[in-house]
């Protein structure tokens, strides 16, 4: 009887869509049955991408509405899996943390964790709100929660203070973090091991860097499931740690037991090591693939494996090829019928987008918010691209930040509002991203929703001509050629600016941009004196050469030259 039960047990739990059930100590056959149902169309959607059927969006949206029900009969876990699934989908976070905390109130342990992140968001704006998460972290810890274990463990290592006093909220204590991840890294949890191991590796104050030790742990951590230790012992030995001062130099190269261990943890059903083998034999090891040769079937088929594993990024990955299509051999004929592996399909590529954001990928949010944009085998919906493009924002990605300001720039999907557009703009700018550079320098130039100022875009389109993005070079031609300081124009330097700009349009063989460089050149020189052409020359071979080749595709050049000053 007793084997018996172990197995009908086991058979119930279920990990779909970020909620996995192995975590919910008494969950209700009713809210697992949902899940498991909600897994069954997953499943067969991983199968056979694209087709329709099932419909991995009506699947999802139809496991929602069942769960609500359950949730409106007080069912703690479903109510915790709508907060979950609400901060997936960027609902309001006011309703959203309303759920967690209802949930919370019944006992939910992973709704107190889920809710104490989204209170420490508030950060210091409030302090009432993190004292709270605080509250809950150390009450879920209690419980035995391994991800609010990991968070005040690393609230210890920082330690937390508030008001003018510096009053301590938790006390800084390296050691009492140690104790923590300790604790972890008994139970078996991954990522405390790989926490200890990177406090090893650095040092702290109170523990010494120990990089025999830190390598301990690493490998212990990627054997208890952590993928990013397993990553990244693994790379040690794909390639041995480098011949350099601040190197261990405790790895040496050999590839064949790093195969083996992916090999190994792949047997036990880790996805992540299935994803990485794929990310081998795709690219290759070793020079002219000496120690792995590139085999771009095998990789998607381990892809594959991966993705049936619900890792997100082996299905972020495939969302890719079927986005792209994939050829089986590179050197060979993109229109070879016996050389395709994968054929483009947008459809499929949208369904595995979908199914790696419910496991909160923030790349997936980025493209289903684009799908939903351009209205690419869905129907235009300015609403959800926004929603989707907000979570990707809030998560780093500075593309979704660059397209999150040009919907409130131009008040789509959202209220109109230049002011929020132009942050948007400075986030992704911050991160290098070229496009929100220009696009944060014209509103500079204008003086859109920031103070006007011609000097700070002329910086910004430096920034983003160093990376080789013609149309920065351009902008700057066209700023220098009516003046920085206005009523003082820089011929000579505009024209440097334009040549440069040809350049980058010739390497790039683009007829169309070239066709406006020249155009821009041939303007300035109607109006520049034979000295100024010479000191213009002059200034152009001093131009800091750009770091990298290739404008984006986003940044294409445009003539900048304003229709009224051409001749």
């Amino acid at each position: 009887m007793l084997l018996t039960a172990l197995k009908l047990k086991l058979a119930a739990l279920v990990a779909v869509a970020g909620i996995d059930t192995a975590e919910m100590p008494g969950a209700s056959k009713e809210f697992t049955d949902i899940l498991t149902a909600l897994k069954t169309d997953q499943d067969k959607v991983k199968e056979a991408p694209g087709t329709g059927s099932p419909d991995v969006n009506k699947a999802f949206n139809d496991a929602v509405a069942k769960v609500r029900e359950l949730a409106q009969k007080d069912d703690k876990d479903a109510i915790y899996a709508l907060a979950h699934w609400g901060v997936l989908s960027g609902a309001n976070i006011n309703e959203v943390a309303a759920l967690f905390r209802k949930a919370a109130d019944k006992g939910q342990i992973l709704a107190k964790s889920e809710l104490a992140q989204v209170l420490m968001q508030a950060g210091a704006q409030n302090p009432d709100a993190v004292k709270e998460a605080i509250k809950l972290i150390k009450e879920a810890e209690a419980a035995d929660n391994k991800v609010s274990r990991r968070m005040l463990a690393q609230l210890h290592l920082q330690g937390v203070t508030e008001g003018q006093n510096g009053a301590v909220v938790v006390e800084k204590s390296p050691m009492k973090a140690k104790e923590l991840l300790e604790k972890g890294e008994k139970a078996k949890d991954g990522e405390a091991t790989l926490g200890l191991a990177q406090i090893y590796s650095a040092g702290v104050e109170g523990i010494p860097q120990d990089q025999k030790k830190a390598l301990e742990y690493l490998i212990e951590a990627g054997q208890q499931g952590s993928a990013v230790a397993l990553s990244t012992y693994g790379a040690r030995l794909l390639n041995g740690d480098p011949e350099t001062p601040e190197s261990p130099k405790l790895v040496k190269k050999d590839v064949t037991a790093a195969l083996k261990m992916f090999n190994e943890a792949a047997e036990k059903g880790l996805a992540a090591a299935n994803r990485i083998l794929g990310q081998i034999y795709e690219n290759g090891v070793g020079p002219d693939g000496a120690d792995v040769k590139q085999d771009v079937t095998k990789a998607f088929e381990y892809y594959t494996k991966a993705a049936n594993g619900n890792d997100p990024q082996a299905l972020f990955r495939l969302g890719n090829a079927f986005e792209t299509g994939i050829i089986k051999d590179p050197k060979g004929k993109r229109d070879d019928k016996d050389n395709i592996l994968i054929q483009p399909n947008p459809k499929s590529a949208l369904d595995l987008y979908r199914l790696a954001a419910q496991n909160n990928l923030a790349e997936a949010f980025y493209n289903v918010g684009v799908y939903y944009e351009t209205g690419t085998v869905v129907d235009k919906d300015p609403a959800k691209a926004f929603t989707f493009l907000m979570k990707a924002s809030t998560a780093g990605i500075a593309q979704a930040m660059n397209r999150l300001a040009g919907l409130y720039a131009n008040g789509t999907g959202v209220a109109q509002d230049v002011v929020a557009a132009a942050g948007w703009y400075q986030r992704a700018a911050d991160m290098n991203f070229a496009p929100a550079q220009i696009a944060l320098g014209i509103l500079y130039e204008q003086g859109a929703g920031v103070r006007q100022s011609r000097m700070v875009a002329a910086g910004l389109y430096a920034e983003a001509a160093q990376q080789g993005v013609a149309l920065a070079m351009l902008r700057l031609a066209n700023l220098y050629a009516v003046g920085v300081v206005p009523g003082t124009p820089e011929l000579p330097r505009a024209w440097a600016y334009a040549m440069q700009a040809d350049e980058v349009a010739k390497k790039s063989g683009n007829k169309a941009d070239m066709d406006v460089t020249t155009n821009v050149i041939k303007q300035l020189e109607g109006k520049m004196k034979p000295e100024e052409i010479t000191e213009a020359k002059k200034i152009f071979e001093k131009l800091p050469k750009p770091s990298a080749a290739a404008a984006p595709a986003a940044a294409t050049v445009q003539d900048p030259i304003p229709a009224k000053k051409k001749k």
